[in-house]
């Protein structure tokens, strides 16, 4: 699961990296039509329902990888809905662990992917499949299954890959190319939690974000 304290320190170069990767894919070439793997990270923001205040309107990080086939993909990937407000986190947000009265809820699971093409450069897609969860704060020790949806557009094309080790070099002309892309979906997860002894949590959450990829094909 994402570590709390690095996903929110590194939530203000996310937004500088996705500004670049627009910036770049405005003059992107072609796009890879070949089969082949690629990682994705997104972030935004989530609300849930069934949870009480427990869940508020947290960040919602993903981190994924995918192998396409054609317009299907596989995609493991891992999720952390975070609270903003933490007692002991270092400016509010790093680390630290939910207020009293709050939770975090972390996942992980497996997507079936499918793609369609719109133009050269722009698709979207849907996804889903099955997860498992467990919850921190006032949800520790609650555990369960559940399963999610998502649907959304990406913009893709050919660009610099040390570009997003530091974003200038999208633009220069000299290195090895990658497919990028700019993406955003939004979904729900169905969650349902469980602990011995205590209330079930049925928990629906909504999502929306944006991203970015990398990889050979997506």
């Amino acid at each position: 699961m994402p570590s709390r304290s690095s996903s929110t320190e590194r939530a203000p170069r996310r937004v500088a990296l996705c500004i670049a990767v627009i910036a770049a894919l405005a003059f992107a070439g072609g796009v890879a039509r070949a089969d082949g793997a690629y990682v994705t990270e997104s972030f935004g923001v989530a609300s849930g329902s069934g949870v009480g205040s427990m869940l508020g309107t947290p960040l919602h990080l993903r981190l994924a990888i995918g192998m396409r086939l054609g317009n299907v993909a596989i995609e493991p990937w891992i999720v952390s809905d975070l609270q903003t407000d933490r007692d002991g986190a270092t400016l509010g947000i790093a680390g630290g662990d939910p207020r009293p009265g709050a939770a975090d809820i972390n996942s992980m699971g497996l997507d079936a992917r499918y793609i369609v093409a719109l133009h050269d450069h722009v698709s979207v897609f849907a996804r889903g499949g099955p997860m498992v969860s467990d919850g921190t704060g006032a949800l520790t020790g609650y555990h369960g299954r559940g399963i999610g949806v998502a649907a959304g557009a990406q913009l893709t094309g050919k660009v610099r890959a040390l570009g997003f080790l530091w974003a200038p070099l999208f633009f220069v002309k000299r290195g090895p190319m990658v497919t990028g892309a700019l993406l955003v979906d939004a979904g729900y997860d169905f969650v349902f939690l469980r602990m011995p002894g205590a209330p079930a949590v049925d928990a629906r959450i909504g999502h929306v974000s944006v991203g970015f990829a990398v990889g050979t094909a997506f």
